[in-house]
């Protein structure tokens, strides 16, 4: 397998050499940032349930309602959503 040549710049003085390399970066490209940008979104919840979510922490941010009531409301849809998601998968 060939070996890959970095770039290099030799710089001599008296009682000193000096050998400055290229530095090997790689850099991502459009198809490589689609698939990451992808992936992420896969596990990001929808848009209607990321407003409900923002909605509920600002009434608790505003003190409408206090922040434990907000955090049971939210984990208790949070956990009838995805027992509902996962009956739906196993019929």
């Amino acid at each position: 397998m060939a070996t890959k040549q970095r770039k290099s710049t030799t710089v001599e003085m008296p009682g000193v050499t000096a050998e400055v390399r290229q530095p090997d970066h790689y850099i991502p490209t459009r198809d490589d940032l689609t698939g990451a940008a992808n992936a992420v979104r896969s596990y990001l919840p929808s848009g209607r349930t990321m407003a409900f979510y923002g909605g509920l922490g600002a009434l608790a941010a505003l003190s409408m309602i206090e922040w434990p009531v907000a955090a049971a409301i939210g984990l208790g849809v949070a956990v009838s959503q995805s027992g509902g998601s996962q009956e739906k998968q196993g019929s």
